[in-house]
């Protein structure tokens, strides 16, 4: 049934009595030219994605940070990662690194909104106290592993095991177990077997939030034989794993439609950085890779899709958009979708954060009669890192780029890195036309003055929202994983939260 505001013959405005059902996947490591869609020369073939993105509407412009933790902490809680002190490197293990408890993280607002939440795959925002982990940040279950990456088969970093699952409810609090059962089984059949039973259990009247943050296509570059198709570069071990996780997105959608939810879902695709430098990856003709402020460690494939006409305007179906999109819109988007701040406020009495850097772009995406057609973001502050001086800035097609880009500068507990003007060098400048030069081959900084003194003004506002880097904590003494507890799992008990039976055993 449907909610319409009619005046006369002229509908206003129309959305689902029921808010959808929200599929949201997020790769990783998959590079511009990791996707069959976006080049008609790529050498990889993904034809499930190719046409689920021809049939929904492609963002042309999915900006990100340069690696994984700063973006997956974008997209939790609405905030450019230099809000956060998170923008440098990933968090790295035994170390106190967290996603700021004080954040309102995204799915506990989508959860108020009565949403059942769901988290399967990667998660590295912290570990190191139980008030860091998914199931006490949102999500009624999560299944998967905290780090930047573990093995397909062994499930470990390293000589540790990183392979977990948790729950959280009124009535039980908190559980959690590392699966250690779970050795020798590749881990995209885990992730199915997971995704089915949550389906399998779940109440078709509540509303899902299922966030399948992807161990594709990150290394270590594996998967079974029967998805090779060629064995004789690394670009056909990309298409295996590529074969892989279209397998297990395949089987996603069937479980939503045996379950009757696909025709209510709205699926959301995106990576979360470019590509690295590696001959297992390709970003296409862009310049750079993971790590880099180039377009190719930063733009990164995504589209949305839902085949609910209700949900997504047949006009905008097979359509793309050049509005910039970042990585931090998805919060806003996504709450949007779930019904806004309403109900959260409501059962809280707290508001929305203030100053958030996410936009609601979900007009923009799915329906065209609300969308005004202006795009919903004018500008983005890609980066600012103190470590390496660097920078980077869009506005209106054009991007600044401040400092040396191939500074290797790593961040050290011992040095003082500013927050303030010095926090850039800003004696080297770059600008690039996107819209005539892509590949960033034509630096035009210096016949366009008026533009770059514009930018870096606009830029040097965001100086003062930094906040002192998390790379400068220390190794914790007796933190975990460690020869005696060789898993990955919270060490901090002061809150009174109790280690599984598995845990006690040690």
């Amino acid at each position: 049934m449907l909610k319409c505001l009619i005046s006369i013959t002229v509908i206003i405005s129309c959305t689902l009595a029921k808010h959808p059902h929200i599929l949201f996947i997020l790769m990783d490591d998959q590079g511009y030219g990791d996707i069959g869609y976006t080049y008609p020369t790529n050498d990889v073939h993904t034809p499930l994605l190719d046409q689920l993105a021809s049939k929904g509407r492609k963002l042309n412009r999915h900006y990100t940070s340069w690696l994984c933790t700063p973006t997956r902490a974008s997209i939790m809680s609405g905030r450019y990662p230099i809000e956060l002190g998170i923008q440098h490197d990933v968090f790295d293990s035994n170390t106190e690194e967290c996603l700021n408890e004080k954040e309102l993280l995204m799915p506990e607002v989508v959860r108020h909104n009565g949403y059942a939440t769901h988290l399967v795959g990667k998660w590295h925002l912290g570990y190191s106290r139980w008030s860091c982990m998914p199931c006490m940040r949102g999500f009624d279950t999560a299944f998967g592993y905290t780090s930047g990456t573990t093995g397909w088969i062994t499930h470990k970093v390293g000589s540790y095991y990183d392979f977990y699952e948790c729950a959280t409810s009124s009535e039980g609090g908190l559980t959690w177990d590392v699966l250690t059962k779970d050795k020798g089984i590749y881990s995209n059949f885990l992730y199915n077997k997971r995704i089915k039973k949550i389906i399998n259990n779940h109440d078709p009247k509540t509303p899902l939030f299922l966030y399948l943050p992807m161990q594709s296509v990150h290394s270590s570059y594996y998967a079974p034989e029967n998805y090779y198709t060629c064995t004789d570069h690394k670009r056909c071990t990309m298409q295996a794993m590529l074969n892989s996780a279209e397998d297990l997105i395949r089987d996603v959608i069937s479980y939503f439609e045996e379950a009757g939810l696909w025709e209510d879902t709205v699926l959301l695709y995106a990576s979360d950085n470019g590509g690295p430098h590696s001959a297992y990856h390709s970003n296409g003709h862009l310049r750079g890779y993971k790590s880099t402020l180039w377009e190719g460690g930063v733009r990164t494939p995504s589209f949305i899709y839902s085949s609910n006409h209700k949900i997504m305007s047949d006009k905008l179906r097979g359509t793309e958009t050049n509005c910039y999109f970042h990585v931090a819109d998805w919060y806003q988007t996504i709450i949007s979708l779930s019904g806004g701040w309403q109900k959260y406020e409501r059962a809280t009495g707290n508001e929305m954060p203030a100053s958030l850097d996410s936009r609601d772009q979900s007009y923009h995406l799915l329906n065209e009669e609300r969308d005004t057609g202006i795009c919903p973001r004018k500008q983005i502050m890609l980066h600012i890192d103190p470590v390496k001086r660097v920078a980077g800035y869009y506005k209106d097609g054009m991007k600044l780029l401040v400092g040396d880009q191939d500074n290797g500068n790593s961040c050290s507990g011992t040095e003082f890195y500013p927050l303030n003007i010095d926090s850039i060098d800003l004696d080297i400048i770059q600008l690039f036309n996107l819209t005539a030069d892509p590949n960033e081959a034509d630096d035009i900084s210096a016949g366009n003055p008026d533009i770059v003194a514009d930018m870096v003004f606009d830029l040097t506002e965001y100086l003062e929202k930094q906040r002192p880097l998390q790379c400068q904590l220390p190794t914790v003494d007796g933190s975990y994983p460690n020869s005696v507890v060789p898993y990955y799992t919270p060490w901090d008990f002061s809150e009174g939260y109790l280690p599984s039976s598995a845990f006690q055993k040690l």
